[in-house]
């Protein structure tokens, strides 16, 4: 059988403030989900069947989304980011993967919009954006 698997070249963060009607932030160079995590609390007790620590898991984090942009003066959904973080606006967003068809929903809060990096020999940047993710993340 052949392997299946996608380029990323093409696939695109969303963001939109209803779940509807989603907008592409323009010159995205890199973007990952990390962090995801479950917590658990220690119930071993006096009454504990062997001498192994017992867990009850207790909430899930879906961690953050990462991204790095070139920075694009003027676009106004660049601009909004900072808006969004200084009003700490609760939006939906999406990755849609290069095929069109795949990838992943959630909603989150810009954590940080990005820190400007400016080189004498590498385009500017904004770099180290984070949405945290609140909920669940969806794939399809």
């Amino acid at each position: 059988m052949a392997s299946v698997s996608l380029a990323g070249r093409g696939s695109q963060l969303q963001r939109s403030p209803d779940g509807i009607t989603y907008t592409t932030l323009a010159e995205v160079k890199t973007f990952s989900q990390s962090g995801s995590k479950q917590d658990y609390d220690d119930i071993t007790n006096m009454d504990s069947p062997s001498s192994f620590r017992e867990y009850l898991a207790t909430l899930n984090d879906s961690g953050e989304m990462g991204f790095d942009l070139i920075f694009f003066p003027g676009n106004s959904i660049q601009q909004q980011l900072r808006s969004d973080f200084n009003n700490q606006t609760l939006l939906y967003w999406k990755v849609l993967l290069a095929n069109g068809t795949n990838g992943i929903s959630f909603t989150g809060y810009v954590q940080t919009p990005g820190d400007l990096e400016v080189n004498i020999d590498k385009a500017v940047m904004r770099k180290g954006a984070k949405i945290k993710i609140t909920g669940s993340v969806t794939e399809f």
